[in-house]
């Protein structure tokens, strides 16, 4: 496959319901240089979404389509980020594209979904279409261990990096915000009188959150507890991030606290 060859994408594509040919002649001028550019940084992600700057999109893979409830990577083309996904959820996503566009510059966002942490990429890409150039936005988006995290937040500067104001804790949203912090902290390898220093409360109270968390998760052993934080990479300002919940691969804001 050269420089030059198009990649084809079947999905039916719109800005608004007159523009559906325009847009998906702008997709299929898409190259295969263009796309493998836009892997060419980062980890590696089979997720790809792509939208317009003001938030409807035009393509999905497979793999994202798995994210979007009652819908395929074919449905889903055309909708606004709003009708599929929590509307603050999908404004903050909006306000990050419109950084994007306004830069030229990839957005990078930490975040988690269904109690896995993400890492996303907004890319904006200028495609010339009949003379013109078009502005689409290529998310990527793929799943990061802690060591991955870790390496992000030593490595993007920090006015650079995005950290979503909502979350998805997926098994551990049955947890309450204290829970959470004494959570991540067991997972940052502190003890319990290390924790209750850190969070200002007794030692017997610490104990008790960590035998509420054990009891609300099922799972007695600490070192379980422990492995369980880590492996979500758990942070303590998760626990003051907005919730959203995850049913049935869609994404919900949930209003309890």
């Amino acid at each position: 496959m050269d420089d030059e060859t198009t990649i084809e994408f079947t999905q039916s594509a719109l800005v608004e319901s007159s523009d559906i040919e325009q847009l998906q002649d702008i997709m299929d001028s898409i190259t295969a240089k263009q796309l493998m550019d836009i892997f060419a940084t980062g980890f590696n992600s089979f997720s790809l979404v792509v939208t317009t700057p003001d938030g409807v999109i035009v393509f999905v893979n497979n793999v994202a389509a798995n994210g979007f409830a009652d819908h395929t990577a074919e449905t889903v083309c055309g909708k606004h980020l709003s009708e599929v996904t929590p509307e603050n959820w999908a404004n903050e996503r909006v306000q990050y594209m419109k950084k994007a566009v306004s830069t030229m510059k990839p957005i990078p966002i930490v975040e988690m979904i269904s109690g896995t942490r993400l890492y996303s990429t907004l890319r904006p890409i200028e495609i010339e279409h009949k003379g013109k150039l078009q502005t689409l936005i290529f998310i990527t988006i793929e799943p990061i261990s802690p060591v991955q995290l870790k390496w992000i937040r030593d490595n993007v500067p920090k006015e650079d990096l995005m950290i979503s104001e909502y979350i998805g804790l997926g098994r551990l949203s049955v947890l309450t915000p204290r829970e959470i912090e004494v959570l991540a902290l067991m997972g940052e390898g502190l003890r319990q009188k290390e924790i209750a220093k850190k969070l200002c409360r007794s030692v017997s109270t610490v104990d008790r959150h960590r035998e509420r968390i054990g009891e609300k998760l099922g799972i007695k052993d600490r070192a379980e507890l422990i492995m369980l934080a880590r492996e979500a990479g758990l942070e303590v300002g998760d626990a003051h991030r907005k919730p959203v919940e995850i049913k049935k691969h869609k994404v919900n804001v949930s209003h309890d606290e």
